[in-house]
């Protein structure tokens, strides 16, 4: 019996440290479908990791929207995000991660394998309103176009 006790104890110790002193925020992903470029296309997922903890949602920017980062008239906990992708992208992955002061979006654009079929090169604006906890100053934010 005092095994078990002792056992258990150390379990619960263990338990509570991990959760104490974790890694950092926790990966949250959000996701939308954001519609496609052309007509007859799939619409492009976008999911967005939040390594901060700050974001609580995300959707489709309406409007239209000039590249780069800007606020969201009367929505003060909201920012547009804005950044060119490709006609033929099938996916785009956003990664909001500290830097420094601030904050830094990489944005993955992932074209579609094409296996040799010629694909339109044109760009498109994509535009997602990013909402967070509290307000955030747009100049905060800095945007990193990765591709693969």
């Amino acid at each position: 019996m005092r095994r078990l006790v002792l056992f258990g104890t150390v379990a619960l110790i263990a338990c509570l440290a991990t959760a104490g002193c974790g890694g950092g925020p926790v990966a949250t992903p959000f996701i939308i479908e954001y519609p496609a470029a052309t007509a007859g296309a799939d619409a492009v997922p976008i999911s967005l990791i939040d390594q901060t903890g700050l974001v609580t949602g995300m959707s489709q920017g309406s409007g239209a929207a000039a590249e780069g980062v800007s606020a969201v008239a009367g929505e003060p906990n909201v920012l547009r995000v804005a950044w060119p992708g490709g006609a033929c992208d099938d996916r785009a992955t956003l990664v909001l991660n500290k830097l420094g002061a601030g904050y830094e979006l990489a944005i993955h654009n992932h074209p579609r394998f094409t296996a040799g079929i010629e694909c339109d090169a044109s760009a498109v604006t994509r535009a997602v309103d990013i909402t967070f906890m509290q307000p955030l100053d747009p100049a905060a934010l800095t945007l990193n176009i990765v591709f693969p």
